[in-house]
């Protein structure tokens, strides 16, 4: 019997990555693009099985600081075998000396998961300033490789405060983001389908397409979520390989 990773060597192998940038998914041109990779991986109905065929587990189990939705697949502290391959393209499109990887996983989402708190669908980031994972928030991003063929694989984009970016904030913005968590924290949500589309501050900007075994890339400290409508996934489960990185230039 053959150990996870040298299973995952097997299946994960690379297309030779070409990078565009989505059109209209910045506002100037001093905002970061959002990047799409199409035809990424040479197996991807292997790496969606190999994703299938481990542990998965309820996110959160009821604990409200959990904010991821769904289900995920743990790869364990020693990603770095199963990262290089894609870190090597990304390290070759970025042009810096090193991509390190800060966590990766498997992302397991359905019409039917239930929702511990609000923050598990209202819009995140996933690296701020003060964050101990990295050195500069501004060189993190992350990225979302759709293994699920379906034309619903969307992930949305959302300013606060007409900010894209935490990087970005002020005093004021942050006293705001205060109000608005505490206000979210007091909710109740029983299924992420009675929600809203409305998060008072926040405002979508962009919703982007992911084709099946594409891969998005886009700057972590963005204001995003899973786009996902109540009747979507109900039948089939939305399952992507999710990660985040930092450049070190």
């Amino acid at each position: 019997m053959k150990c996870a990773s040298e299973k995952w060597k097997e299946v994960f192998v690379l297309n030779k990555l070409s990078f565009e940038a989505l059109d209209g998914s910045r506002r100037s041109d001093s905002e970061i693009p959002i990047i799409i990779a199409k035809n990424v991986l040479k197996y991807p109905e292997q790496v969606r099985e190999f994703l299938e065929n481990g542990y998965w587990w309820n996110n959160g189990g009821g604990d409200e600081e959990c904010a991821r939705p769904g289900k995920s697949f743990d790869f364990g502290p020693n990603i770095d075998m199963y990262f290089n391959p894609l870190g090597d393209q990304l390290r070759e499109f970025y042009d810096v000396e090193e991509v390190l990887p800060i966590e990766i996983y498997g992302n397991c989402l359905n019409g039917n998961m239930d929702l511990y708190t609000v923050m598990s669908y209202v819009p995140h980031v996933d690296t701020f300033p003060g964050d101990d994972q990295n050195e500069n928030p501004l060189n993190d991003a992350a990225f979302n490789i759709n293994l699920t063929k379906s034309d619903k694989v969307k992930t949305a984009f959302y300013s606060f405060n007409d900010k894209m970016s935490i990087c970005e904030f002020t005093e004021k913005d942050y006293d705001d983001l205060r109000i608005i968590t505490d206000k979210h924290h007091s909710m109740r949500p029983e299924k992420w389908k009675e929600l809203e589309d409305v998060y008072e501050n926040y405002k979508l900007e962009y919703v982007a397409d992911i084709e099946y075994n594409s891969m998005i890339l886009y700057p972590s400290h963005y204001w995003h979520n899973a786009y996902i409508k109540e009747d979507w996934f109900t039948d089939k489960d939305r399952i992507t390989f999710t990660g985040f990185f930092e450049l070190i230039k």
